[in-house]
């Protein structure tokens, strides 16, 4: 994984924990991953 994208996904881990909206969060996290996994597989633009 790259350092930018664990980057990220900690830091949207961290704001889940203290997050009331905590399943929001961790779902577009989810998505981002999904999004990147995508493009890395396919090329283009992948989900958005």
């Amino acid at each position: 994984m790259p350092a930018p994208l664990a980057k990220a996904l900690a830091a949207l881990l961290t704001l889940a924990t203290l997050s009331a909206c905590a399943p929001l969060l961790v779902g577009g996290a989810g998505a981002i991953v999904v999004d990147e996994a995508i493009e890395q597989e396919q090329g283009g633009d992948g989900l958005f």
